[in-house]
Order: structure tokens, then C-alpha cells, then sequence
């Protein structure tokens, strides 16, 4: 009889053992940072709750990708009902994507692209700020995405991963979206701060995406290029975020305020760079007020009552109001 008393806490305590190794290894941090590092995600590979969103194309996906990672392209972008501007899908049909992503309420979700460009970390951006929206919280991007991966010689799969659908369900937080009707009563406005995340040369007015119907900017907005933000394309570096204290000089620098509660609307020409703008000043610089224009230039070109500037610049504070 003791034999077995004694074999039979051996065998619990066994059990308990491993329950304690288990839970200590499988929980997806919801206390890490908006950016996750290679190393990181290497590490926590396995963690329960984790869902990577792969957001390249469907051909680079297939091609090779992080093991476990959802194929996700989206689309995180559709043509509104006017057929003019890009905009968030449905809630309805965000839900329904990204339970068939395997997505749960306790998910902490990490978002990684080309990571070739600033361009490619938009589109995570934009992954990011639309699951924001939706009320999900547990977020991070892998920072300088694919090509981070890859030169740090991860492994790497073309498996696709078929996960487990989840019962994601949003909870609409209106407060990171502007609308084209709020952008307009904001113009000249000296207690909101548009910022566009464009190209100098779209700011000025000298070029133009031909699908956008005007030149120039939104009147009192101040340049803030999301080019500059990352390292990619420098000496074969792929896009790594820059550091907090540059990001920091470059917000204060074209005349955004320290004051963290200020309302601040981003916009680029489609959105997505938009996104990042809103990225590295909401989650990054814990400015706690800001939006994302989601319609952006190519919607306020297309409408007469928006009014544009063209051949300025901004200056100071207010972006030359």
C-alpha cells in the first residue's frame, strides 16, 4: 500500500511539474511593446494565444514564410460605395476574416510584411490600426518583418498554416477613425493637427498619384514622410523602426505639440502610409488622440468642398496656419 501511495504522488507531483513548465512557456505577452523584435518572436514561437498575420501577397507567402504564420493579405482595404477612396471593410466581413485567421478575444497578434521598405511596414501598420479600431488591443509588429527574418537566418516553411477558426468579435472604437465630414470642420482648426504622411513632393503639390484628382495638401497640415521612419533601403538594412528619441525629434521637429492628449488626424493618399503615421505617434510615442483619415487625399481631391493647397510648405507650429 505505501508502495503505491508512494508511486502515486511521484506521479502527481510529475503532472504538476509539467502543468507549471507548460503554463510558464505558453502565454503570449500582452504587455509587450507595439514592435516585437526577430529574437523575440523566435523565442515565442510556441506561446499559446500567439497569431501571426503574414500581410505580403499571396504568391510570397507560398513561396516561404515564418512556420505558423496566417496568410493575411486581407483585405484590410476596400473600394468605398462611392468608388472613391479605400476604406475599412465591414465590421461584419473584418470579423469573419480574421476568425477564419484563428483570432480570439486573448490572441496577441503579431503583424509582419516584406520589410524591405516603409511602404511594406505600412501595410502592417495598417493591419494594426484596423484591429485597433475593431477593439483588439494585443498587437504588436515584427520589426523589419520578412528580411529581418531571413538575415537572421530563421527558418523558415512554404507548409501553409490552416489554424483553428476563432470567435474574434469587434468592439468598435470610433475614436481612431476620421471621416471626410470631420476633416472638413477641422480645416484651419488650431486645436487639431493633420499630418500628412506623404512624400515631399505630393505634400507640395509638384506630383500626384494619377488616381488622385488634385495637387497639393490639406490647408494647415504639417509634413511627416513615413519614408524617413524606418531604416530600409539604407546599406541593405531591411525596414527597422527607427529609434523612440529620432521619432521623437521628427514629430516635435515639423511642429506637432509634447502635449500626449492633442488631437492629431493622419492621411496619406490612400490610407495605409496614413496607418503608419498613426502607428509610430499612437502606439510608439504614446500620443493618446489619434486618428486615421481613412478615405485620405483620394477621397478629399474628389470633392469640390474640400479645400487643398498647393507650392507651400508648413512652418513652426499649426503647419503654417
Amino acid at each position: 500500500m505505501n508502495r503505491i501511495r508512494r508511486n502515486y504522488f511521484v506521479l502527481l507531483c510529475t503532472v504538476l511539474a509539467l502543468l507549471c513548465v507548460g503554463s510558464l512557456k505558453g502565454t503570449a505577452s500582452a504587455k509587450q511593446g507595439p514592435l516585437v523584435s526577430v529574437d523575440w518572436l523566435s523565442k515565442h514561437m510556441k506561446d499559446r494565444n500567439l497569431v501571426i498575420l503574414d500581410v505580403r501577397t499571396f504568391p510570397k507567402y507560398e513561396k516561404s514564410h515564418i512556420p505558423g504564420a496566417v496568410k493575411a493579405f486581407g483585405p484590410w482595404e476596400r473600394m468605398n460605395d462611392k468608388f472613391v477612396g479605400f476604406m475599412m471593410p465591414k465590421v461584419s466581413e473584418l470579423e469573419k476574416m480574421l476568425q477564419g485567421y484563428g483570432i480570439n478575444k486573448k490572441s496577441f497578434v503579431v503583424c509582419y510584411d516584406a520589410g524591405l521598405t516603409s511602404s511594406d511596414t505600412a501595410k502592417s501598420a495598417r493591419a494594426v490600426w484596423t484591429l485597433q479600431v475593431l477593439g483588439h488591443k494585443k498587437v504588436a509588429i515584427l520589426d523589419g518583418g520578412f528580411e529581418a527574418w531571413g538575415q537572421a537566418e530563421k527558418p523558415v516553411t512554404s507548409s501553409p498554416t490552416v489554424p483553428w477558426p476563432g470567435n474574434f468579435k469587434a468592439n468598435i472604437d470610433r475614436s481612431k477613425v476620421a471621416t471626410l465630414d470631420e476633416v472638413r470642420k477641422v480645416i484651419g482648426s488650431r486645436k487639431v493637427f493633420l499630418v500628412d504622411n506623404r512624400l515631399p513632393e505630393y505634400y507640395f503639390g509638384h506630383e500626384k498619384k494619377s488616381e488622385v484628382e488634385r495637387f497639393g495638401r490639406l490647408p494647415g497640415s504639417v509634413l511627416l514622410p513615413v519614408s524617413f521612419v524606418t531604416t530600409g533601403g539604407q546599406e541593405f538594412s531591411p525596414a527597422i523602426m527607427r529609434p523612440v528619441k529620432e521619432l521623437k525629434q521628427m514629430a516635435l521637429g515639423v511642429g506637432l505639440p509634447k502635449d500626449k492628449s492633442a488631437r492629431i488626424i493622419t492621411y496619406s493618399d490612400h490610407g495605409t502610409q496614413a496607418a503608419l503615421g498613426y502607428f509610430v505617434l499612437h502606439n510608439i510615442l504614446d500620443y493618446k488622440n489619434v486618428s486615421v483619415y481613412d478615405g485620405s487625399i483620394i477621397e478629399a481631391a474628389a470633392n469640390p468642398k474640400v479645400r487643398m493647397k498647393r507650392y507651400s510648405w508648413s512652418y513652426g507650429s499649426y503647419g503654417g496656419r
